[in-house]
């Protein structure tokens, strides 16, 4: 009698320490499917923003030829305003950096429920 107990006490420590191990992998499996879709939407909409944005910039580049009379200017212009963003880009490098941490850190412990 005590033996069919304890045999029936580990089958049932067995089942539960298989189920808890089942469990994990779902949730392991829904954590990075969760941070996999992220990241694809983050990719395709940074994608359709850099489309916008060569668009805008030709645009830009266009207008700015239009009111100076010469569009080698215009696009000079616009030029020259992206080597300026890049500078101020490069000198603010370590506070970007900082802040793409900080978004990637919530992503990934960002609760799905």
């Amino acid at each position: 009698m005590e033996t069919t107990t304890t045999q029936t006490i580990i089958e049932q420590l067995k089942q539960c320490l298989e189920t808890k191990i089942k469990l994990l992998k779902y949730e392991g499996i829904d954590k990075a499917s969760g941070v996999i879709a992220d990241i694809v939407t983050d990719i395709v909409l940074i994608i359709i923003g850099l489309v916008a944005f060569i668009f805008l910039s030709v645009t830009l580049a266009l207008f700015a030829g239009y009111l100076l009379k010469s569009y080698w200017m215009g696009f000079g212009c616009v030029t020259s305003l992206y080597v300026l963003i890049l500078f101020s880009g490069h000198l603010l490098k370590v506070s970007l950096q900082n802040m793409f941490i900080r978004i990637f850190i919530k992503k990934m412990f960002k609760d799905r429920s």
